[in-house]
């Protein structure tokens, strides 16, 4: 009868008290397993989120301060041996045009001397993050100087705006130089404060002067067999202006961009390493 009371009492014995008492044996983690990952998902959740925002907050983040000066008018003269605008046999000449110049002034010095307000990285030996445009009909040309290249501007009121440059690019093989000016004479008030950022535009003027733009561009390249030297071609031209535009495009800093651009790029990345391990 004890021996059939004691069979009968380890035979009731529930799972769980059995258990018990035997040696712990290591299980999968599955509780802390699922944890971790829902700790991973919260971070990525955090992650892309602080991303979205950041890329919402560009347009109020510090920006540079990039000049954009642009004057359409006629060609008055010309040649395009380059043919960049024209075909063979083609005149410049009564040709409308647009020319637009992008200038960075982080590393100009700025200058002052009476009511005049310079820029220029002529003293300072500073690199140069200048670019320029010029559109005529359905063509378009467009460059960047190298670093090592020159550019100034300089404002006037109460009607007098300039910007010109000159420099390399393209491994040596152009040579470019690029003016506009644009004069009234003074017989307009066009804006009546020499500070850079400010919007100032002029509408049907006469330049007294003849020329709001100039544009000076060769190409030069060697020839195989070199037995009548390199090639050279030049396309130049000048035009008189009737509209002008000078404003502030607001770009982001870079170190700004950057940091988005690595946060973006780390987010990607761990994704596909979630993945792999999905």
């Amino acid at each position: 009868m004890k021996r059939l009371s004691m069979l009968s009492i380890r035979t009731c014995t529930p799972p769980s008290m059995a258990g018990s008492r035997r040696t712990p044996t290591t299980a999968p983690a599955a509780p802390e397993k699922s944890v971790t990952a829902r700790q991973r998902k919260t971070m990525m959740q955090a992650a892309r989120t602080g991303i979205l925002a950041g890329l919402l907050a560009l347009p109020a983040m510090a920006q540079a301060t990039v000049i954009e000066f642009s004057v359409s008018g006629i060609v008055a003269q010309g040649v395009d041996e380059l043919h960049l605008f024209s075909d063979y046999g083609e005149s410049l000449v009564g040709k409308p045009y647009t020319m637009k110049f992008l200038l960075d002034t982080a590393t100009l010095a700025e200058s002052q001397s009476g009511n005049i307000h310079g820029a220029s990285n002529s003293t300072n030996g500073a690199p140069v993050y200048f670019s320029g445009e010029i559109t005529m009909g359905s063509r378009s040309y467009n460059w960047t100087l190298d670093p090592d290249g020159y550019a100034s501007m300089y404002l006037l009121p109460t009607s007098n705006i300039m910007m010109q440059s000159s420099g390399g690019y393209g491994f040596g093989q152009y040579k470019v130089s690029s003016m506009l000016d644009v004069s009234t004479g003074g017989s307009t008030p066009y804006f009546d404060t020499a500070e850079f950022e400010q919007r100032i535009e002029f509408k049907d003027f006469v330049d007294p002067w003849g020329y709001s733009s100039e544009f000076q561009l060769t190409y030069t390249a060697p020839r195989y067999p070199d037995d009548h030297g390199a090639y050279v071609a030049k396309t130049n031209f000048v035009g008189t202006g009737t509209y002008a535009l000078w404003k502030v495009r607001e770009v982001p800093e870079p170190g700004q961009v950057g940091m988005l651009l690595a946060g973006a790029a780390l987010l990607t990345a761990v994704a596909r390493r979630e993945r792999r391990r999905a």
